[in-house]
């Protein structure tokens, strides 16, 4: 029997208020029990296992550009990690020394495949020649293909110029613009600890501003949040980083290039905005992980389905050579919302896995008579892969805990 277990977006951070990972010991047990299941396991990290985007080190860079990041890093922020979740990390290095790792890079995490003082800090923590990182898994005998998912996210993917130059998410500058701006607002209006973190686990994203709204009316707050944080997303889309992404990202849309390119009225700028926001998350709404996997599935049947250049732009220099034909399924992370369906194809069943996380998630929820609320609930998911003979099996696990008052 040959086992294989797919996690991701733990976001194992270090200690600032931006980790939310506290299941060192249960994420040491799992190890535990895949190690007794099977001695030839291997253990497959779908991305944002560690968070480094958000770490105080990313911080205190500030809104220096992309690039002048990823290079600046070094070795102290995986230090600061180890130092905050050693039990996590023992248990990766007693887990490599008889199991293969596999660490699948996502977008909290990017700077660690193209930084090589990040990247030799961790491999010399795992210690052993068993952790391998890479930008995507493609495993040929059991037919299976993973990737962060971040890659087909608007705004959390790269994008290339016409002349093939690079340009960064602006994913990864946004979420530093509200570190630095938003997130003092917070904290400066004397909110709760526990919900000054919530703020960076709402699922799906699209209900930011329901929770801004929520917070501002149960804590009777004398700061409208809703109209903060639209200021400050607004500041941010006004800087040339937000400019050269928007230009090159959404070349047909007039609208866009216009309201960056003249000098138009406050209002104007503000409900173009608010327009480009709404699409942002219309599109977020939707399931189009689930949506570019079944493309995947098919891609026998249509080759513009495979995966191309567009799709591992940042992350690879020419797509994978793979042979959809005998692809079985495709897993995702990166919208931290478990899923597994069965595809149907032309050339039998096959399947789509969100491995979902391991961090808080804040969930809207509407009552009978329209009211709306938010709950907590703490999440660990992980998808078992089994593959016996000729027998596949999938086993996907959902463990959920709430508070209850």
């Amino acid at each position: 029997m040959s086992l294989k277990l797919f996690v991701s977006d733990l976001h194992v951070g270090d200690g600032s208020a931006s980790d939310d990972f506290s299941y060192d010991h249960e994420f040491s047990k799992l190890l535990e029990d895949v190690d007794e299941a099977d001695e030839n396991a291997e253990l497959i990290i779908v991305g944002d296992g560690l968070e480094i985007l958000e770490s105080e080190a990313v911080k205190q860079f500030g809104l220096t550009d992309f690039s002048t990041l990823c290079d600046s890093l070094d070795g102290n922020v995986i230090e600061m990690i180890f130092n905050k979740h050693r039990v996590f990390f023992d248990a990766l290095v007693k887990f490599a020394k008889h199991h293969k790792i596999i660490y699948v890079v996502g977008n909290h995490d990017y700077y660690i495949l193209v930084n090589d003082k990040l990247r030799k800090a961790l491999l010399e923590r795992i210690v052993f020649p068993n952790l391998e990182i890479v930008p995507h898994f493609y495993d040929e005998e059991f037919g299976i293909f993973a990737q962060h998912g971040n890659q087909y996210d608007v705004v959390n993917s790269f994008v290339c110029t016409k002349n093939r130059h690079l340009i960064p998410p602006i994913g990864d500058y946004i979420t530093r613009y509200t570190m630095k701006y938003f997130e003092p607002v917070l904290r400066s209006i004397n909110l709760p600890e526990d919900v000054i973190r919530d703020y960076d686990n709402i699922r799906p994203l699209s209900y930011t501003m329901d929770w801004l709204k929520y917070v501002t009316y149960i804590y009777k707050l004398p700061v409208d949040l809703v109209k903060e944080w639209q200021r400050i997303f607004f500041r941010a889309f006004q800087s040339d980083e937000a400019r050269m992404w928007s230009r090159v990202k959404f070349p047909r849309s007039y609208w866009l290039s216009d309201f960056f390119t003249q000098r138009v009225g406050w209002f104007e700028f503000g409900r173009k905005i608010a327009k480009f926001v709404d699409d942002i998350f219309r599109f977020k709404r939707t399931n189009y992980l689930k949506m570019r996997a079944e493309k995947i599935l098919n891609a026998e049947i249509n080759s513009e389905w495979e995966i191309s250049s567009k799709d591992v732009a940042g992350y690879s220099k020419k797509p994978l050579d793979m042979d959809y034909s005998h692809l079985k399924m495709v897993l995702f992370g990166h919208n931290h919302m478990p899923d597994f369906y069965i595809i149907p194809t032309p050339s039998g069943s096959k399947y789509y896995a969100n491995t979902g996380t391991w961090r808080p998630l804040v969930e809207r929820s509407v009552g009978k008579y329209g009211q709306i609320t938010f709950h907590k609930k703490i999440e660990m998911n992980y998808v078992l892969v089994r593959k016996n003979n000729d027998e596949f099996t999938i086993e996907t696990r959902l463990i959920s805990r709430t508070r209850i008052n």
